[in-house]
């Protein structure tokens, strides 16, 4: 990996106009390790644009990093010298903007930041480790490797500290290590503010979040007989009725269903608008959802997982169930 930093540092100092981009349907991690990296550029005098093909959400906008992102950015007219991907796993997860716009991606140099094992590794750089609890994390790392931490403002440590946040559900997770630790310890040390990233995703409840947490907890949840698995299944409809959207199901899975008395696996199955199906999966240690999602059709870490299908509901979840089954046995 070392020598792919010092690739990734030569790049950025013979390029004038630098894209970003991150998956699709972004989380935390994504935004946040995109968004350090944006600054820092920035603040290299170096022209740079970040893409997707959807705005984040607008409760991700505690650190004011929402506007950054461009989901109609002409691209051939911005014609980048370099391209860096953050958190994706895969060309698949770029979507549109990646199909729309194929071979300038692939006749530029583009560095792949990211930390999942399931990686692909389709850049020309390839910074990935899944040593790593996040690509907030890494991006850290990177940025001591090229002696670049002095352009970190509260603002950029606060972005990384919340990133870590998310992708360890505050250190709880098997993908915290002695390193994560150290890394918080650091940001703080620049002035994160480590209080408002945990109060606005793990403590303050919406009224409207509540509600769909309600609907879902008292009419959806289903149980196996013998308690160890725990799941709902959720059509859109649910969402229309309670005024809300699915991003906060991710906390409703880690918090309320993971935490259920002798559960070890839970997953949701729910309905996109216009996107299918998702299913998001959590397990203790004993299991290895990314190997279940990946039969499925994706994979991701191995105490959380996801994968999007378009199939029904009903069937999603009796694949689930049947997989689950060989991995309980």
């Amino acid at each position: 990996m070392k020598s792919e930093i010092k690739k990734f540092w030569e790049l950025i100092k013979s390029s004038k106009k630098i894209l970003l981009i991150n998956h699709i349907r972004m989380d935390m991690d994504a935004l946040w390790s995109l968004s350090a990296i944006y600054d820092i550029l920035t603040q290299l005098w170096k022209d740079v644009k970040a893409v997707n093909d959807e705005v984040p959400p607008n409760n991700y906008n505690i650190i004011w990093y929402n506007e950054i992102i461009e989901p109609y950015l002409d691209i051939v007219s911005f014609k980048p010298d370099l391209i860096i991907s953050l958190d994706a796993a895969s060309e698949w997860q770029l979507w549109a903007t990646y199909e729309n716009n194929k071979e300038i991606f692939k006749n530029t140099p583009f560095v792949i930041i990211d930390h999942h094992k399931t990686n692909e590794w389709f850049g020309s750089v390839n910074i990935i480790s899944k040593d790593f609890s996040s690509s907030c994390e890494l991006v850290f790392y990177i940025l001591k490797k090229l002696n670049l931490v002095k352009y970190i403002t509260p603002k950029i440590a606060t972005a990384l500290l919340s990133g870590i946040y998310t992708d360890t559900n505050i250190y709880y997770n098997s993908n915290t290590s002695g390193y994560t630790l150290r890394t918080a310890a650091d940001l703080i040390d620049l002035w994160a503010d480590f209080r408002k990233p945990y109060f606005e995703f793990y403590k303050k409840k919406t009224i409207t979040k509540s509600r769909l947490w309600w609907t879902i907890l008292s009419k959806r949840l289903k149980i196996s007989d013998n308690k160890k698995v725990a799941w709902a299944i959720v059509p859109f409809s649910i969402f229309e009725e309670t005024w809300w959207n699915d991003r906060d199901l991710t906390w409703l899975i880690s918090e309320f269903f993971a935490n259920l008395d002798w559960v070890e696996i839970c997953f949701l199955v729910y309905e996109l608008n216009y996107w299918g199906v998702k299913a998001s999966l959590r397990c203790t240690e004993k299991y290895d959802m990314s190997s279940v999602a990946e039969k499925l059709g994706w994979g991701w870490h191995k105490q959380a997982a996801w994968f999007t299908s378009d199939k029904t509901l009903e069937e999603v979840e009796k694949m689930i169930l049947k997989a689950l089954k060989k991995e309980l046995e």
